[in-house]
């Protein structure tokens, strides 16, 4: 999957919209796309590429995070909360697309509140 396809699969999935909070500094390497709850402008997701591996960060319960974490490519969250915020690497991992979208669909719902 490319960086684009990821960012359009999540808009569709979701009433969000795409947004580049952290991208002011000059220095910052990973290019980073957060798509945000139109509603409260909460985070959904961030999707980023490092080291030529496209990551999505997605919200889930403990509980589903700690599951996921089992499967190969999935991964406590980069740069955020590891107890709520996991990391999957989309096109390293032995995470299915349905998977994948499961996983968007409950971090679209745990970021309404």
């Amino acid at each position: 999957m490319e960086r684009q396809e990821l960012i359009n699969l999540v808009l569709k999935l979701t009433n969000s919209y795409e947004d580049y909070p952290f991208n002011n500094n000059n220095r910052e390497k990973i290019l980073w796309t957060a798509i945000r709850q139109k509603s409260n402008k909460k985070i959904i997701c961030l999707i980023f590429e490092k080291d030529n591996e496209l990551l999505i960060d997605l919200k889930l319960s403990p509980e589903h995070g700690e599951e996921a974490r089992q499967i190969s490519g999935v991964f406590p969250g980069y740069h955020m909360n590891k107890t709520h915020w996991n990391t999957v690497s989309v096109n390293h991992t032995t995470l299915t697309q349905e998977g994948l979208i499961q996983m968007i669909k409950e971090s679209d719902n745990l970021t309404q509140k």
